[in-house]
């Protein structure tokens, strides 16, 4: 409470709380963080229209990470952190810090398996990386490419464009970087655990978000889109464990190896 003193006719009047206001109710709300972004209104086929979406600041990378992680019931992540203001700034180093991660920790994982084996020869898998970068940045990419299609097809309502999906998905694969990490624990079944934890909270952040886009649609196929989205993103996140987190056997890495040296012989 505030103390207000007014002087008129000699009379002191002493007010000691303010009546709430609309701006008041306002500011108790989460406010919409994509107004830190200036809205594109640059042509796409100009230099600006790509220099404005890696035009953001600290803090609002932050908090649409932090929302891609803790799915909300009343506002999408697409609305409530992007709102037409999509960046390519936190989803471009968000997927590679994706792909040296697993690269990394895929590699770590097979090292550590055979860390007591006295005849194993470590031999780093860069192909990992490769193969690692091709899945992420298309998932990212060609993804939402496939859900603006689809949209343009079902006449959807929905002002997504393809930079707010794209956005949208490299945000919500952000969990999988402390996941991975988090695969070099031994056990398979904290491994699973820890992986579906990763794949409800992206899949929800993609579903919840997506789900809007149809609901002017048939339920049925409503439904169907979002099935197949989560369906997508569970094998993606699925593939992570059993390619890049399963150790590779020392017998296969030094069968590998010594046809290498035979055939340079």
């Amino acid at each position: 409470a505030a103390t207000l003193n007014l002087e008129d006719d000699g009379k002191t009047h002493t007010f000691t709380e303010f009546p709430a206001s609309a701006a008041d109710e306002e500011a108790d709300e989460v406010s919409d963080t994509s107004n830190l972004i200036n809205e594109n209104k640059n042509p796409i086929w100009t230099f600006a229209y790509y220099q404005e979406l890696f035009n953001v600041n600290t803090d609002t990378v932050l908090q649409r990470i932090k929302g891609s992680m803790i799915p909300s019931r009343k506002q999408t992540f697409t609305r409530r952190y992007i709102g037409g203001r999509p960046d390519m700034y936190g989803p471009f180093w968000i997927c590679a810090t994706l792909v040296l991660s697993i690269g990394v920790c895929g590699n770590l994982t097979t090292l550590l398996t055979h860390i007591t084996d006295e005849t194993y020869h470590y031999t780093p898998q860069f192909e990992r990386l490769s193969i690692a970068a091709i899945m992420v940045y298309s998932y990212t990419f060609l993804i939402p490419l496939l859900i603006k299609g689809v949209l343009w097809w079902r006449k959807s309502s929905s002002n997504y464009s393809v930079v707010d999906i794209i956005c949208t998905y490299g945000y919500s694969l952000f969990v999988f970087i402390p996941v991975s990490i988090l695969l070099l624990v031994p056990s398979d079944p904290f491994d699973w655990i820890a992986l579906s934890i990763a794949i409800l909270l992206s899949g929800s952040c993609i579903a919840v978000s997506m789900w809007p886009a149809l609901q002017d649609d048939s339920k049925k196929v409503a439904v169907v889109f979002t099935a197949v989205l989560l369906i997508l993103h569970t094998a993606l996140g699925v593939t992570f464990r059993l390619y890049f987190f399963s150790p590779i056997s020392a017998q296969v890495i030094n069968n590998s190896s010594s046809i290498a040296s035979t055939s340079t012989h």
